[in-house]
């Protein structure tokens, strides 16, 4: 078992299928069925399941590859110092945030990165929450910002800050700062579609109080329950952040009063990031503007669960 083979599982595990991973290695597909067949000879089992849904690991090849993932990043990590003499902090690092948190979080992180570690590449994943947890602890990502996790043995949990939602749309019954969930039931809603938080947190928040919500349109996507909120169709509940980057003075943002609906925003972290140099300065770099943006009031509908540094 060497690296090149390790790299070649790691491929095919990732791209889900040996045509795939044949063309991104630049080598023939044939040539690479014989370097999986020798690795299972080696392990003395099968490691994929082959199929026309293309490839799987099996329950001994997805241990494989989470292991071979940590060897190839420390030489990865090791070849990158030698090269330099020194420890520089280099090489891609696979950063993953709900959309609301992108829209307010990812360019300044990304400019902040740029700025002091201009030898690292940062790439920004958008995805629900449920599936950038899972993603980390399957070593799929680095890091990511996550909704409501709880600890887990497969990668670390680093809690942030609580997010409130809130009532987004048009000004109602003039000058507001505050909104009940009845009031909010009697209002056309354009909501998150499932799997979300959001979506959860409402549902039960509506179920709880004995509440029928008026539903007129879900979506995954945040951008277009703005446009329709813009365009007159209803309301949303969303965090605060969902509205950073808008230039648009007629959306609000209404505090419900009578509920408690927040969400725990946590940092997750495999276990294989926490062993690159270049993934801890993200990790550091991210928990510091957490806390400035929310100190200054760039973050907004958020209390802080870390003590400042």
């Amino acid at each position: 078992m060497d690296l090149r083979q390790l790299r070649y599982f790691v491929s095919i595990v990732e791209m889900q299928s040996l045509t795939a991973a044949a063309d991104a290695l630049h080598i023939s597909q044939p040539s690479l069925s014989q370097h999986v067949s020798n690795l299972e000879a080696e392990v003395g089992a099968p490691l994929l399941i082959r199929g026309r849904q293309g490839a799987r690991p099996t329950e001994l090849g997805q241990v494989l590859y989470l292991q071979a993932k940590k060897v190839l990043r420390q030489m990865d990590e090791t070849k990158a110092a030698l090269r330099r003499k020194k420890e520089v902090p280099s090489g891609k690092v696979r950063f993953g945030m709900p959309t609301s948190c992108s829209r307010l979080l990812a360019l300044p992180l990304v400019k902040e990165i740029q700025a002091a570690y201009p030898d690292i590449i940062l790439e920004i994943i958008e995805a629900s929450s449920a599936d950038l947890a899972e993603a980390v602890a399957q070593q799929r990502l680095d890091m990511a910002i996550a909704m409501d996790v709880d600890g887990r043995t497969d990668m670390q949990v680093v809690n942030l800050l609580e997010e409130h939602l809130m009532l987004v749309g048009r000004p109602i019954g003039g000058v507001r700062r505050s909104i009940t969930l009845a009031e909010v039931a009697e209002l056309p809603l354009l909501l998150p579609s499932f799997p979300n938080s959001i979506r959860v947190l409402t549902d039960r928040a509506f179920a709880a109080a004995g509440l029928k919500k008026s539903l007129v349109a879900e979506s995954s996507a945040v951008s277009f329950l703005l446009a329709a909120i813009r365009d007159g169709m209803g309301w949303s509940i969303l965090p605060w952040s969902s509205l950073a980057g808008e230039h648009d003075d007629t959306l609000i943002s209404l505090r419900i009063s009578d509920v408690q609906l927040t969400r725990r925003a946590s940092l997750c972290v495999s276990d294989s990031a926490r062993l690159s140099l270049a993934s801890t300065s993200v990790e550091t770099s991210v928990l510091a503007l957490v806390e400035r943006m929310v100190q200054s009031a760039k973050w907004e509908g958020v209390e802080l669960l870390r003590p400042p540094a």
